[in-house]
């Protein structure tokens, strides 16, 4: 897909968050677009928490006129590049053993946050990579989101799509399973034809939209532009 529709900004590999840090509905939060967008994005982060790419993602995504509201909501907890370090093994294993377990204690909070923003905004999307894909699928419920995005989602499994009412994006790396996103995909259509997408990217590391997003030229920065053209053409798309 060509940036045409969109026009989003290029991608930087040494680049300056345009957003803010402020205390919302109780999260800090990062929050970046014009306050009086009828639209509100909602992202839930993946497990690195506000990396460099994440933070020019949401910037991405706010520059055609969203608001793009990022809460902390692991509270500071993320992984950190020391867990992947020879002699920290323990570390990383404690660590990640909170998944996919530690995803319930996240849908209350999201979804608190999600019905919050409602009287000041017509719409919400809300976007999920990795883990968080996982979290928006047993919130949506109760968050009751109007289109739910997700990047490289982590412990995609088929019954998903019986949570997915509302239009969806999915963007999987070649790390997920394709034949569970295919199922997810063909289910949702069923439901609404033609307001669904799924964008596989094959060649891309699981988190590539995201931490593990290689900025610094060539393919992979391409397809993470690619990525968050995508991303705005559903959400001009839907609303």
């Amino acid at each position: 897909m060509s940036g045409d529709c969109c026009k989003l900004p290029p991608v930087q590999a040494e680049y300056s968050p345009k957003g803010s840090y402020s205390t919302i509905n109780g999260l800090k939060t990062y929050s970046v677009g014009p306050e009086d967008a009828k639209v509100a994005v909602v992202i839930v982060y993946d497990v690195f928490g506000y990396s460099p790419q994440i933070l020019q993602g949401a910037d991405l995504i706010a520059s055609q006129g969203y608001k793009v509201l990022m809460p902390d909501f692991l509270i500071g907890d993320y992984v950190t590049p020391d867990l992947f370090a020879p002699g920290n093994e323990e570390k990383k294993t404690a660590w990640f053993s909170k998944f996919p377990g530690g995803i319930q204690t996240q849908l209350e909070p999201v979804s608190k946050y999600v019905q919050s923003l409602k009287s000041n905004h017509s719409k919400i999307a809300t976007v999920g990579y990795c883990w968080g894909y996982k979290v928006l699928i047993g919130a949506q419920s109760n968050a009751k989101s109007d289109a739910i995005i997700g990047c490289h989602p982590s412990f995609a499994a088929k019954e998903d799509a019986d949570a997915i009412d509302v239009p969806a994006l999915l963007l999987p790396s070649g790390g997920e399973d394709m034949e569970v996103m295919n199922h997810i995909f063909k289910t949702i259509e069923a439901k609404a034809s033609g307001k669904n997408v799924l964008k596989p990217y094959p060649d891309m590391p699981h988190g590539w939209l995201a931490a593990r997003g290689d900025l610094k030229g060539g393919k992979a920065t391409e397809e993470f532009a690619d990525g968050y053209n995508v991303i705005v053409k559903f959400l001009k798309d839907t609303f």
